[in-house]
């Protein structure tokens, strides 16, 4: 069994934006228990604990906003990467020309853009739409990465302001300090820590190309998942074998 779980956050130990399962809260607890837990999330670290709810407070470590806040289950704070405004101001230009391209019409405009500090999450359909139409909405990740690829371009635009861009959660483009993504934080969150690399592991829903996990592959050991059902049956077998 592994020392150390990094998990992400959205459909890997819970449904999107949405609060852990009463059944599966015992399951990450009693893991916790055995080993380290961090969550690795596009989300601020207060939507993690609030996604986790109390039940789990101090039981995991957090990387929030794809890790460019990194705090301790004790609550030391290992550092915080907040965006210039000049990196701001090119993500927003961004999103007002994909929204442009995509020309959707949406229930509220106020819920389009979320600016975490360290990060800005531009939902394509709204942050807090209906959860049964944002799971239909884009499933398989083909409408953003079609987005990327239209907007190619732009994309290199924002490289150029120092900004990088990944599909996070369901409906989600993260916006983040270009470099500064999963896979950097959680190397340098092992390196803080003084753990090895082969006691680690990486469990998320997006590990595959173009992913929002993707850059923690080749980082430490991963374990795809369909969903966070899938997830749980998972730690289920993990902690009943060791």
């Amino acid at each position: 069994m592994q020392k150390h779980f990094f998990f992400d956050l959205d459909n890997t130990l819970t449904p999107s934006k949405s609060l852990i399962l009463p059944e599966h809260a015992p399951i990450l607890k009693k893991l916790s228990g055995r080993a380290d837990v961090i969550v690795v999330s596009g989300h601020g670290e207060k939507d993690i604990r609030k996604h986790l709810t109390p039940v789990l407070e101090g039981a995991f470590h957090i990387l929030g906003q794809n890790g460019n806040f990194a705090e301790t289950k004790d609550g030391r704070v290992l550092w915080n990467r907040s965006l210039a405004q000049a990196q701001k101001d090119a993500i927003l230009a961004f999103v007002a020309k994909a929204r442009k391209h995509l020309g959707y019409t949406v229930r509220d405009e106020n819920d389009i853009v979320e600016d975490r500090d360290s990060q800005i999450a531009f939902s394509l359909i709204g942050h807090h739409e209906d959860k049964a139409v944002k799971d239909a909405f884009d499933p398989d990740f083909k409408k953003r990465i079609q987005l990327l690829n239209n907007l190619s371009a732009d994309v290199e635009t924002l490289k150029g302001a120092n900004v990088e861009v990944r599909i996070g959660g369901t409906t989600n483009l993260d916006f983040f300090e270009l470099g500064k993504n999963k896979g950097f934080n959680v190397n340098l969150f092992i390196e803080k820590m003084g753990w090895e690399k082969p006691d680690c592991i990486y469990v998320g829903d997006a590990l595959f190309e173009g992913g929002n996990d993707e850059t923690v592959v080749g980082v430490i050991p991963t374990k795809p998942v369909a969903d966070y059902r899938e997830t749980y049956s998972y730690l289920s077998k993990v902690l009943l074998d060791s």
